[in-house]
């Protein structure tokens, strides 16, 4: 696989992702202690992925433009910063509701440095590469669940929640400023020549902007329900937390190997990239009825493997889809503006889930109609039309 080149610009955008979107696989393991400490229910909790949704539905379009204007590096360094001094504020939080004021105030920060920035930054200064770049820039996921939840796992083991997040988003603070003021130039502004008023003019007619931004809210919103079932659905089959954070470490390293795929396949499947995203959302599919039916470690491995691997290989499919079908010049505007789309399942998804869970005592039946969820959304890849370029 050839590397990119420029490189820098590509490490930092994984270290971005691997910081931001790559942390929500940990967020299940607070959720035993918040519910304990706070005396609320599960179902409650699972609400707070919402603000990872309602934030980016709200500013993402005004953020898209933002980026496609301004530098780079002082839109993702406000970011980290907010982000990560958000988490530690959460820490000294005395009750539940300055803990969501302080998510949202993550969830906010997360919007500045996350996928709408960095995937915009990746197909403007990759351009012919993006599927490459974009897959490399994913890996930065896929390698946050490896490394976290063990990491999670262990720490909530021997101390408190309290002290395992401050610690967690100290180190994420130091790591993101190094990476960025090391890997973006200061004062890079990818303003292209198109007129972005004509090419902007009229995406919202396009059928593509609404079904791929469907397609991905519907496999999007899996993937955070997931993300917060994943620890208690372990611990209800009988697992640590220990336990999970290594389940879900075999589920990051299997993402990296889907990933690295899609990287190392490059833009050659440029044109049958519609069918390869169906292709992930329908093995992920699979994935969640081996995981409906696994009693045991054996049966558990392969499940988490599949659906690592085909999550995983899903992620860049967002960013990459819009860059087939909309031209660069407003390719961070599409990204956001698509994000309000984002926002019904996630309101009903992650909270429907906790109150399923509260009232079985399993997942289920969340697992089934998760799997249902990803086969309609496969059917809405399939649906696109013809490629204009």
């Amino acid at each position: 696989m050839q590397i990119l080149s420029p490189l820098r610009p590509v490490l930092t955008g994984m270290c971005c992702l691997a910081l931001g979107p790559g942390m929500m696989g940990i967020y299940g393991f607070f959720v035993e202690p918040l519910s304990k400490e706070f005396d609320v229910g599960v179902a409650m909790l699972n609400v707070g992925p919402v603000a990872l949704l309602l934030v980016p539905a709200i500013l993402g379009s005004w953020i898209g433009k933002m980026a496609d204007q301004l530098p780079i590096r002082n839109i993702l360094l406000i970011g980290v910063t907010l982000g990560m001094l958000s988490l530690m504020a959460i820490t000294a939080a005395p009750a539940l509701w300055l803990v969501a004021l302080g998510f949202l105030s993550f969830s906010l920060g997360l919007t500045l440095y996350g996928p709408v920035v960095i995937n915009g930054l990746m197909v403007k200064l990759y351009s012919g590469r993006e599927a490459r770049a974009l897959a490399i820039v994913a890996i930065g996921i896929s390698l946050a669940s490896a490394i976290l939840p063990p990491l999670v796992g262990t720490l909530l083991e021997h101390t408190s929640w309290r002290l395992a997040l401050l610690s967690l988003a100290a180190g994420a603070l130091v790591i993101l400023w190094l990476a960025i003021l090391t890997g973006i130039p200061k004062g890079i502004v990818l303003t292209p020549t198109t007129d972005k008023a004509t090419v902007a003019k009229g995406f919202y007619s396009n059928k593509a902007f609404w079904l791929i931004g469907l397609c991905v809210a519907l496999a999007l919103n899996v993937a955070i329900v997931l993300a917060v079932c994943y620890p208690p659905l372990f611990a209800s089959k009988g697992y640590t937390m220990g336990d999970a954070g290594w389940f879900l470490a075999l589920g990051g390293v299997s993402g990296l190997v889907g990933k690295s795929c899609l990287a190392w396949l490059g833009d050659g499947v440029r044109h049958y990239v519609k069918w390869l995203a169906a292709a992930m959302l329908f093995l992920q599919s699979a994935g969640l009825g081996l995981l409906f039916i696994a009693s045991d470690t054996s049966q558990m491995i392969p499940a988490m493997c599949l659906l690592g691997f085909s999550g995983g290989a899903f992620i860049p499919m967002h960013p990459y889809l819009n860059s087939r079908y909309f031209d660069a010049a407003i390719i961070s505007q599409v990204n956001g503006a698509q994000m309000p789309l984002f926002l019904p399942f996630g309101l009903v998804g992650a909270p429907l889930a906790g109150y399923t869970f509260d009232q079985t005592g399993n997942y289920d039946a969340v697992l089934i109609s998760l799997a249902a969820t990803l086969c309609l959304a496969a059917l809405l890849a399939l649906g696109l039309p013809k490629q204009a370029k």
